[in-house]
């Protein structure tokens, strides 16, 4: 499958690196490599993300929202924001937000809306001058393994998913109609202007299919799965283990025991969630499919892509 992957950063925007060291001239002691020694790990990520407008700002006062760091890799940090718990469970904490920095571009974007769509944050990028958040941070922090630059978790393989239980992920427009039918719309990718596609052809007539509110690509005879969305007896069999709009999060843990102890919630009341697998053993890819549920049960699955 070819992919036209476009690095946001890790891979995961066109806007161009930050600059701040040539427009701050650094002094001979200013380097990444001589971090100051009067500065935490909690204390760099508060800065950075107090002088920052994550979303979740508009609904909690910026003095109460604290960050820590999720899980870190040799490009990426996931960063969790929470402010105390205010039930009755002393120590616990409210997620509030979800954010990701990238340490190649210098991006901090705000995932907490939607995964698949973030939004890029503006902040203060003198905080960082002299610090390396990644080496202040990588301390007691779920860290990936050595010399790769994927976070560990689980992972599945398009080869073992049948939808409907009949085709792989892609297969032919013959099959599409024999076992989706006729799709209800039809727009060209064009149209559309996509920041990836899936067959990377730039070909005039690729379009997208709509069926039962799944997403389908077309190139030439082929289609592709882009959304997937579990309605009208829509299902998945993962393994031969089928998984369908009443399928649970608590049914998922089974298959998935690491991607759900580190769902990521999509609203403060903690109502929908989304779970993210990786696509391949190894981590050659950085895309990923998120599952996302709604009142507990799953909803949709999408592929996902950098731009």
């Amino acid at each position: 499958m070819l992919r036209y992957l476009s690095l946001i950063s890790i891979t995961l925007l066109s806007c161009p690196s930050p600059r701040d060291k040539a427009s701050h001239p650094a002094k001979a002691t200013d380097s990444a490599d001589k971090i100051a020694p009067d500065i935490s790990c909690g204390q760099i990520l508060s800065n950075l993300v107090r002088s920052g407008n994550a979303v979740a700002f508009k609904h909690f006062e910026r003095s109460i929202v604290k960050a820590k760091i999720d899980y870190i890799t040799t490009d990426k940090a996931r960063i969790k924001l929470f402010v105390p718990d205010i039930s009755d469970r002393p120590g616990k904490e409210q997620t509030v937000g979800w954010l990701e920095f990238y340490k190649q571009t210098g991006k901090l974007m705000d995932i907490t809306g939607d995964p698949g769509r973030p939004l890029e944050l503006q902040y203060d990028k003198t905080i960082l001058h002299g610090h390396d958040l990644f080496r202040l941070c990588n301390s007691g922090t779920a860290v990936a393994k050595p010399g790769t630059g994927y976070e560990p978790g689980d992972v599945i393989l398009e080869k073992d998913i049948r939808f409907n239980g009949k085709v792989q992920r892609f297969f032919s427009l013959a099959e599409f109609e024999q076992f989706f039918g006729k799709p209800d719309s039809i727009k060209l990718l064009a149209d559309e202007a996509p920041c990836i596609t899936i067959f990377d052809t730039g070909a005039p007539d690729d379009k997208y299919l709509y069926k039962n509110g799944s997403r389908f690509e077309t190139s030439g005879n082929n289609v592709a799965v882009d959304e997937y969305w579990f309605l009208n007896g829509n299902f998945i069999t993962y393994k031969g283990i089928r998984i369908d709009a009443g399928t649970t999060m608590d049914d998922m843990q089974r298959l998935f025991p690491t991607a759900v102890k580190r769902r990521l919630g999509l609203d403060k009341e903690g109502k929908q969630w989304v779970i993210k697998l990786r696509e391949d053993e190894k981590g050659v890819s950085d895309g990923h499919i998120k599952l996302f549920f709604s009142n507990n049960k799953v909803c949709f699955m999408h592929w996902w892509f950098s731009c």
